[in-house]
């Protein structure tokens, strides 16, 4: 099985960013089109956050947490080429 290293990868995207981000910096590390969309993320739960009174408490650690735990890894494929679930 094929180990993907993805701590350096973003390590490198925080690279400089405070302990705690602000809407934009979360905008802009997300690649997210505006900051609407980042606001609809953070509502919905898709990335963490805690919600003080009409203020966002984002962590970047607990992004880059969420990111590595949430880190798509390519299915190996049987000799038919299908995908196969293997761990």
């Amino acid at each position: 099985m094929e180990v993907v290293v993805v701590a350096d990868a973003l390590d490198r995207l925080f690279e400089g960013l405070p302990e705690r981000l602000g809407i934009d910096d979360l905008t802009k590390v997300l690649g997210l089109a505006d900051r609407t969309v980042t606001y609809r993320w953070l509502r919905d739960g898709i990335v963490p956050a805690i919600k003080l009174g009409k203020t966002w408490l984002i962590l970047r650690d607990d992004i880059k947490d969420h990111l590595r735990a949430n880190y798509n890894v390519p299915h190996s494929t049987d000799n038919d080429g299908a995908h196969t679930n293997e761990e």
